[in-house]
C-alpha cells in the first residue's frame, strides 16, 4: 500500500501551469469478460480528455466488467500484464489512470482500484465495504490509500465505501484535496449516488471525483452520471448519456475558501473554527 509520506515521483513535465490542470471521470458500458475491448474504451475516453488533466477515474471493474459470476477466471496480479497495458496507455494520453479490476494477491481476489501513472502501478486500494455478493467472491481491504499529485493529495474508495463516512474520514486525517470514487453503482439508487458523493465533498472539504458504469451487464442497470463535486458540495459537472467524459480545472483557492467558510476539519481536530457563511 502506499505511504502517505511519501516524495513524489510522477513527471508532469506535460503540465505546463499548475493552476490550470484538470481532474477527469470517465465512464462507459464495459463488454463482460472482454478485457481487450474494454482496455480500447479506456484509451479511446482518456484521449479524448485534455492535455492538462493530471488524472482521470474510470469505473469499478470496468477491466473486466462488473460480473460476480466468475471472478476467479478473470483476475489479475497487480502488477501485472494488464496493469502493463493500462500503463501504456497512460503514457500515450499524458494522464494518470485510476481504474478498477480483480486483483489476485496469493490466494485472495480483491475488488480493486489501482492508480497508474506513466511509471506503473503508484498504488492499489482494495474495497473495504463489499456490498451484497461480492463478499462471497472478494476479501475485504483494511485500509485506505493516498497518492500525493501536483493538484494535491488524493484518497481512493469503491462504490459501497461511500456510504461510510468514516473511511472518507481517514482521508481528512491523510490531509487530502481530493476523494476519487470508482463505482458500479444501480440506476435504482441514483439518487443516493449524487447525495453521497455531494455529502462526501461536502463533509471533508475536498473535491470527490466519481465515476461509474453506464449501461447494463449481467441484469444489472446502472445510472451514469459521473460528476465531479466540489469542496461545498455541490456538483460542478456531472456526464449524461450523451458526454462519456468530464473534466474540471481544479480551483485551489475554492478548496480554501470552502475550509474558512465551513471550519469543519478544524473543529474535528478539536481545534476552534468559525464559520464565515
Amino acid at each position: 500500500m502506499t505511504d502517505p509520506e511519501r516524495e513524489e515521483s510522477h513527471d508532469f513535465s506535460r503540465v505546463e501551469d499548475v493552476k490550470n490542470a484538470r481532474i477527469a471521470s470517465c465512464q462507459f458500458e464495459p463488454n463482460i469478460g472482454d478485457v481487450d475491448a474494454n482496455l480500447n474504451q479506456i484509451e479511446q475516453l482518456a484521449n479524448q480528455l485534455p492535455t492538462s488533466t493530471v488524472f482521470a477515474v474510470f469505473p469499478e471493474l470496468c477491466v473486466t466488467g462488473y460480473d460476480l459470476s466468475d471472478i476467479s477466471a478473470a483476475k489479475t496480479p497487480v502488477p501485472g500484464p494488464i496493469t502493463e497495458q493500462i500503463q501504456r496507455i497512460a503514457q500515450s494520453a499524458g494522464i494518470d489512470l485510476i481504474v478498477g479490476l480483480p486483483e489476485a494477491a496469493g490466494d485472495d481476489v480483491y475488488n480493486s482500484l489501482v492508480y497508474i501513472s506513466n511509471q506503473g502501478v503508484e498504488a492499489t486500494y482494495r474495497k473495504q465495504q463489499l456490498w451484497g455478493d461480492e463478499a462471497a467472491q472478494f476479501a475485504a481491504g483494511t485500509e485506505p490509500v493516498v497518492v500525493d499529485t501536483p493538484v494535491g493529495r488524493v484518497g481512493l474508495l469503491l462504490c459501497y465505501d461511500l456510504n461510510f463516512p468514516e473511511l472518507a474520514l481517514e482521508y481528512d486525517e491523510a490531509g487530502c484535496d481530493h476523494i476519487a470514487v470508482s463505482s458500479a453503482w444501480r440506476q435504482s439508487f441514483d439518487n443516493d449516488w449524487r447525495l453521497l458523493c455531494c455529502a462526501r465533498a461536502l463533509d471533508q472539504t475536498c473535491y470527490v471525483i466519481g465515476s461509474n458504469h453506464s449501461g447494463t451487464q449481467s441484469g444489472r442497470h446502472h445510472a451514469g452520471e459521473s460528476l465531479v463535486a466540489g469542496p461545498r458540495g455541490e456538483i460542478i459537472a456531472k456526464a449524461t448519456d450523451d458526454t462519456s467524459t468530464i473534466s474540471v480545472e481544479v480551483n485551489v483557492d475554492s478548496i480554501e475558501t470552502a475550509r474558512i467558510k465551513n471550519p469543519v476539519r478544524k473543529s474535528r481536530h478539536g481545534m476552534t473554527g468559525t464559520s464565515q457563511q
